[in-house]
């Protein structure tokens, strides 16, 4: 006798309750990884931001060796302006971008290679980038809220010469055996200037009191989060964590569209303590003739 039986196809699938469990795990996860993963990307510009500084302190000394022991001078040619106290911007721009990026990348690229006292020794544009400097992703303004800038590092005025109060700061080091501990000596700073480029020299100095205090003239950057990178004069770079909440605001402030910031003294800045431990750590690094 033969028996037939009868098999019924079943389908399975997910209940609603199923599949909120498993969008609300996912969730818990990007949760977990997305910070861990924001911090990797912040080392990782970091990284990258401190081999820039590493090559600009190979290229610093380069340039004193084949210049009689010279520091870098700030003073641009005629019909440029000076950009980081090294490289020297056209006198049109930023005008002469208008609103294109492209124009703006351009002409900024074609004056760090040929208008730059340290690109024979430092020959690529990358090394004047970080790649934290969200500037660059900027709509180009105008005046001085220009915005959108790509060199993201300037020579310090402890050694290129600079401005204290608006005025030029005579009190520098003209050549590198001049220079006091060097391994503490700042001479690369990344800076955040709203007005298309760094202008000039990093511009501070340490006040000698008694007690020592530090003047904050231009804007320290903040594209690592809360770190800053710097340079010194024996070569090495070193990263900084900012803890003045002053000096993270400014630095934020000024990577913002249609802002006008590009030092303390300007009246959409605060001024940071000078007598903070961020300012005890500058005036620690900004080796000088007065502050040896």
């Amino acid at each position: 006798m033969k028996i037939k039986t009868n098999y019924q196809k079943l389908s399975y699938g997910f209940t609603l309750i199923e599949l909120l469990v498993v969008i609300a795990i996912i969730a818990i996860l990007a949760a977990m990884l997305l910070p861990a993963l924001a911090r990797a990307k912040l080392k990782a510009t970091e990284a990258t931001c401190l081999s820039n500084q590493k090559q600009l302190g190979v290229a610093f000394s380069m340039y004193a060796s084949d210049n009689k022991d010279a520091t870098i001078t700030n003073t641009p040619p005629a019909g440029f302006k000076n950009a980081g106290g090294f490289w020297f911007l056209d006198n049109a721009a930023p005008g002469s971008w208008g609103t294109s990026q492209a124009v703006a990348l351009a002409d900024v690229q074609g004056d760090l290679k040929t208008n730059n006292m340290i690109y024979q020794y430092a020959a690529n544009v990358g090394v004047y980038h970080c790649p934290g400097d969200v500037r660059f992703n900027l709509p180009i303004g105008s005046g001085d809220a220009v915005g959108w800038a790509f060199d993201s590092y300037a020579f310090t005025g402890n050694v290129g010469g600079g401005d204290v109060g608006g005025a030029p700061d005579p009190v520098n080091f003209t050549k590198i055996s001049q220079t006091r501990r060097s391994s503490d000596c700042l001479i690369f700073a990344e800076q955040c200037d709203s007005r298309g480029y760094n202008e000039g020299t990093f511009a501070g100095a340490v006040l000698m009191g008694p007690p020592k205090t530090y003047t904050f003239i231009d804007l320290f950057a903040t594209y690592h989060g809360s770190v800053n990178t710097f340079c010194f004069g024996d070569g090495h770079a070193e990263a900084r964590k900012w803890l003045d909440p002053l000096i993270l605001k400014d630095g934020q402030t000024a990577v913002k569209p249609g802002v006008t910031a590009y030092e303390y003294s300007n009246s959409s800045m605060q001024m940071p303590s000078a007598t903070s431990q961020d300012a005890a750590w500058l005036i620690q690094h900004w080796v000088s003739p007065l502050n040896p």
